[in-house]
């Protein structure tokens, strides 16, 4: 075997051997938190269990919004804490692991434990999804605000609920539930929203190609969400997650920034 060949041996076994170092894995981490509800008389269980639900649900946003805020992914980014809250309040799914009523002293609770797993690289993607879209922005701002202030309303009426009569209870019971009600109508418009977006860019990988026209794109993903040019000749469309890209009026290239570098097209 001559020396070229030797040479050209090892360089093909050192990076054969050497590739998969850079994969980089899907990191997944499961939050939890855990919130005891103390019951008041006027309180079904129902009513406590969906009380207990939106408390412990909060704190454990507040937490996965810390890990979140910590990932070096999303520093680009440039999000303010309370941005991040809202938009990870806007991402992740939160479920029940456990619940438990119990009674002592004559004290009735629940006690919740509800759980977010945080798949960093989805979230990175959902995150900048958002970002890329200021009309979405300011929607999630406005939807979470209002999450906020009807749960204010709620933690007030808790409170006129343990020192009113039974006769009164009713009326404030009845209240309350409107607000259960209007907290997940808004928290089921901002789930939609994103998978609106997450959708869309499904749509994208699946059927953008090579060459087609402006024309061809816009009758299968519609108007855009934002573009970008230089000239005539160069131009970018934006749909959330995804950019396609123009070099004239053909497609060029799709990919997570406006000049589709890395190009997702083959």
């Amino acid at each position: 075997m001559t020396l070229r060949l030797v040479v050209a041996f090892l360089i093909l076994s050192t990076t054969t051997v050497l590739s998969p170092t850079f994969v980089k894995p899907s990191s997944t981490k499961s939050i939890t938190a855990t919130h005891t509800y103390v019951m008041g008389d006027n309180d079904s269980k129902n009513d406590a269990r969906r009380i207990c639900f939106l408390e412990a649900k909060r704190k454990v946003l507040e937490k996965a919004g810390t890990f979140i805020e910590a990932s070096s992914e999303i520093k680009n980014f440039q999000l303010s804490r309370d941005q991040i809250t809202s938009y990870t309040a806007a991402v992740l799914s939160v479920e029940t692991t456990t619940e438990d009523f119990s009674s002592s002293n004559g004290q009735n609770t629940i006690t919740m434990t509800v759980k977010a797993d945080v798949d960093t690289a989805d979230v990175q993607r959902r995150l900048a999804a958002i970002v890329a879209d200021k009309a979405l922005q300011e929607k999630i701002a406005v939807q979470q605000q209002q999450i906020r202030t009807l749960e204010e309303q709620m933690r007030s009426l808790n409170v006129k609920l343990g020192d009113t009569s039974a006769n009164a209870a009713s009326e404030l019971r009845k209240e309350r539930n409107v607000i259960f009600g209007d907290i997940h109508r808004l928290e089921s418009k901002k789930l939609a929203a994103i998978k609106a977006i997450t959708g869309k860019t499904d749509t994208i990988r699946n059927y953008i190609v090579r060459n087609m026209t402006q024309e061809e794109v816009r009758s299968i993903l519609g108007t855009y969400r934002d573009k970008d040019s230089i000239g005539d000749d160069y131009l970018s469309w934006n749909y959330g997650e995804l950019w396609v890209c123009f070099t004239g009026r053909l497609v060029t290239g799709v990919g997570p920034k406006k000049w589709c570098d890395p190009n997702e097209l083959k």
